[in-house]
């Protein structure tokens, strides 16, 4: 039987990670991380779009030509780091990720108001050297548009409340929480 504890700090990471995805505020930004193409770590701020607990996936969306999506096709494996200072809770949650551009991503889409889907497409490519700040001009392109769909393998909750505690649950260990030294 699950000690009661992991069982309530499993349900308040959900609950935490739901808030953080409904907000409307700068804190819907999460810390995604990422290795490149040449085995460098890589690290940006994304905003959380929804959170799916029953099948433990968070999702977030970028542009095709970005960093990160160059970086996920080397390697699918990354993190996210959440940190929420109401409650003084830093939750590190290892992932696995699909890139998705399919009839999901394109009904989503479809949802971003106009003035945000500036962001997918650019010319020159995301990425790319120019010449000056402003030197490219945004396309708003649909085939841009990817859907970050990050499936939780591992989550790291370590409260650093008066008293410090951590706990570490991984889902090939039917989320089963341990202790760990904080």
């Amino acid at each position: 039987m699950e000690h009661p504890a992991f069982v309530d700090l499993l349900t308040h990471t959900w609950d935490m990670l739901a808030d953080i995805a409904t907000t409307k505020t700068a804190s819907r930004t999460i810390t995604f991380a990422t290795v490149d193409t040449n085995d460098q770590p890589q690290a940006c701020v994304v905003v959380l779009r929804s959170v799916d607990p029953e099948h433990q996936i968070l999702q977030f969306h970028t542009d095709a030509d970005s960093l990160k999506c160059r970086s996920l096709r080397h390697n699918p494996k990354a993190q996210i780091l959440v940190w929420n200072e109401t409650v003084s809770i830093q939750l590190r949650l290892s992932v696995e990720v699909n890139l998705r551009q399919d009839a999901e991503s394109q009904a989503l889409w479809q949802q971003v108001p106009s003035p945000s889907q500036i962001a997918y497409g650019k010319h020159p490519a995301t990425g790319a050297v120019i010449s000056g700040p402003f030197d490219y001009r945004t396309l708003s392109s649909q085939d841009k548009f990817v859907v970050v769909e990050c499936h939780v393998t591992k989550i790291d909750y370590l409260s650093l409340k008066a008293e410090h505690f951590r706990a570490v649950f991984e889902k090939d260990d039917s989320w089963s929480g341990k202790w760990i030294s904080p």
